[in-house]
């Protein structure tokens, strides 16, 4: 067990055998969660709730994650304290809802905070603590590994490559497989070639042969991909990130700070449709960006290729 995550243990072992803490919403939505792990094998009950069933998976754990967050804002401990403090300054910063309100959507947002921002020396998230912390809270093993899934996940730059059926065609700007998605907000793409920065997040049953685009598309209007494959490695290679490793994965992962993917879609954001939203610009220039520090944050025109 982790360090933060030793110290929320005793805090929250002392605080409900005092009935400091009620767990009531928490069992409710492990109890759901449970029902629906058994029920989704046969794929017939999230149909029926109108859920794809490997995205209700992801949607059921996401909400006990949730709930168990609020747990833990009960605790006093100094160390979650820093969480949430620098998720109320984003929140309060950005205000993630959806456009027109702000760019950032919720279900970016909740990633991040869930599994993206982290503290220590051994890079703690809130779902690293939640998941430290699964047999104490009688977590079945099957919803720790989904957890443990989403833990792992991250933002990416995929190029869109067309449809398979219901599934659009994914592959990541510096891959070479291509991965067939589920997209629940119902963005198909517009033509091959069209770059993605999105959350997919993987098969966790044999049944599921595709993953799940757990956030709202935003479309890279501009610049091409050659430029942004220029970029990445300019800024992997110039040692910036704030991990120990330099990858792909640490940068799209953890920025270069806290905020540094949502400033850039905040000053990206040219505009949106209900299943899809646009930006434009590279975050390492500025002049590229529509509404860098400089400028407007918002505009109201969209590119006529894409009216």
């Amino acid at each position: 067990m982790k360090k933060i995550a030793a110290k929320v243990l005793k805090r929250l072992n002392k605080s409900t055998v005092n009935n400091v803490i009620d767990l009531k919403a928490y069992r409710q939505q492990k109890t759901a969660t449970e029902d629906l792990f058994k029920q989704v094998i046969t794929a017939e009950a999230a149909f029926n709730a109108g859920y794809d069933p490997l995205h209700a998976i992801y949607i059921h754990t996401q909400n006990l994650l949730s709930i168990l967050v609020e747990v833990l804002q009960a605790i006093p401990e100094p160390a979650l304290s820093r969480f949430f403090n620098t998720v109320e300054a984003a929140d309060d910063a950005y205000i993630p809802s959806s456009p027109p309100m702000s760019p950032l959507t919720k279900s970016y947002f909740s990633c991040w905070l869930l599994f993206d921002m982290s503290i220590g020396l051994d890079k703690e998230t809130l779902a690293t603590i939640i998941i430290d912390l699964a047999k104490p809270l009688g977590l079945h093993p099957s919803m720790v590994g989904v957890m443990q899934v989403m833990q792992d996940s991250r933002m990416g730059i995929y190029e869109f490559m067309g449809r398979q059926g219901n599934h659009v065609l994914l592959k990541e700007l510096t891959g070479h497989t291509v991965i067939p998605c589920f997209c629940p907000a119902g963005y198909k793409g517009a033509q091959p070639g069209e770059l993605w920065l999105a959350r997919v997040l993987p098969p966790v049953l044999e049944s599921f042969d595709y993953s799940v685009i757990f956030t709202t598309p935003y479309v890279l209007l501009s610049p091409d991909k050659n430029s942004w494959e220029a970029y990445l490695k300019r800024t992997i290679s110039a040692k910036k990130t704030r991990t120990t490793a330099n990858s792909l994965e640490n940068l799209l992962k953890y920025g270069l700070s806290d905020n540094y993917w949502h400033e850039y879609i905040f000053q990206s954001y040219v505009n949106y449709k209900t299943d899809v939203i646009y930006l434009q610009g590279l975050p390492d220039v500025s002049s590229s960006r529509p509404h860098n520090t400089d400028m407007p944050r918002f505009s109201s025109l969209l590119p006529d290729s894409h009216s």
